[in-house]
């Protein structure tokens, strides 16, 4: 196994600059999750590491190695697809060891590979079947299991469960979190879905339009989102944002609620005239807060265990509120909620950027 570094990688096509000098280091047998909206560049940057589209300009080395210009089969990773790509003629099996073969590895050895990533997959009863008598999880599986067997030094993923439904994307990433956790491999994984990056990564790299906006743990960009586009998209239901100004003694209000204050502690006083919006986790709604809300609901959610009320549905900042044990909340219900304002964070609405 081993590390990997980037080092001001860029990628252009013609005059369209797609990558933006993207600088990053990870870890030999971390996981790490690319993430961002659909055309971030998230999947041009992992084909870029494995070779399958070329690096305008920088460095790309895997381990102590410079990679940049080195043919994808000589890189030692593998790649594991959105699409199968099975051939379907083949049993499961030859399907896992199709690539072993074509190496000119011993029959055996192939044997010996093939059964040890059919155990560590499950798929041990299902070596004989052909991929059409699978389901899309075993497909999956075996696609997974083929990439294993090469022994690479990183394992690239691209955003392999989107074509799963919703109870076997639960499933297949558990899987892939005790995969890694017995292989102790380098990962990276693609995706758009921020709750995969949220319970798959040891790091995850949030990309916006071929930059790389913030970098860190999970929990860290929670807890610390850099700018409003990385608070917007951590987190589940997103972040709601408030308008916000700063009052003549530079005390943060909330015009849209009663010009509510809000107390904030920052290293400094923001403009007069500077437009703010402040962040609340749906989640951090709670009774008996410091900041106190008159809201009225349009639509509520009810799921069991927590419930969603929405508010301000038409309008620039709607907001969600999580609550417990609220069945006696409909629409047009007045709800008097709070919120800590230790928990809350502020932005520049023109910039995007944090306001500390």
């Amino acid at each position: 196994m081993a590390g990997l570094a980037l080092s001001n990688v860029q990628k252009a096509f013609g005059q369209t600059q797609i990558i933006h000098g993207v600088d990053l280091d990870i870890a030999d047998g971390e996981f790490v999750v690319f993430v961002g909206p659909s055309g971030c560049g998230k999947s041009t940057l992992l084909r870029m590491i494995a070779g399958l589209e070329s690096v305008t300009d920088g460095k790309i080395a895997i381990g102590s190695r410079d990679v940049t210009d080195v043919d994808p089969s000589e890189r030692g990773v593998a790649m594991v697809f959105q699409s199968y790509a099975l051939y379907p003629h083949m049993s499961v099996r030859d399907n896992i060891g199709f690539g072993l073969r074509m190496n000119g590895v011993p029959r055996l050895e192939v044997d010996r590979k093939v059964a040890d990533a059919a155990a560590a997959l499950h798929l041990t009863d299902l070596l004989d079947r052909k991929p059409k008598q699978l389901s899309g999880g075993q497909r999956q599986r075996v696609a997974i299991g083929r990439a294993i067997v090469r022994q690479p030094d990183v394992f690239l993923f691209d955003e392999p469960l989107s074509n799963l439904d919703a109870e076997l994307r639960v499933q297949m990433r558990l899987e892939i979190a005790r995969l890694h956790a017995e292989l102790g491999a380098t990962m990276i994984y693609v995706t758009h879905d921020q709750v995969e990056a949220m319970t798959l990564a040891d790091k995850i790299v949030v990309l916006r339009a071929g930059r790389v906006e913030q970098a860190g743990t999970p929990l860290s960009l929670y807890d610390d989102p850099a700018n409003l586009f990385v608070a917007g998209f951590i987190g589940s239901p997103r972040m709601n944002f408030l308008r916000a100004a700063p009052d003549v003694d530079g005390t943060i209000r909330l015009p849209d609620h009663g010009n509510v204050p809000v107390p904030l502690t920052l290293a400094a006083a923001p403009q007069p005239a500077q437009k703010l919006l402040l962040g609340i986790r749906p989640e951090h709604f709670a009774p008996n807060q410091d900041v106190r809300l008159s809201l009225k609901v349009d639509l509520v959610e009810h799921l069991g265990g927590a419930s969603y009320a929405y508010v301000g549905s038409g309008s620039a900042y709607p907001l969600t509120i999580e609550m417990r044990d609220a069945r006696d909340v409909g629409r047009g219900t007045v709800l008097e909620t709070s919120f800590d304002s230790r928990r809350a964070f502020l932005f520049d609405a023109t910039t995007g950027e944090r306001v500390r």
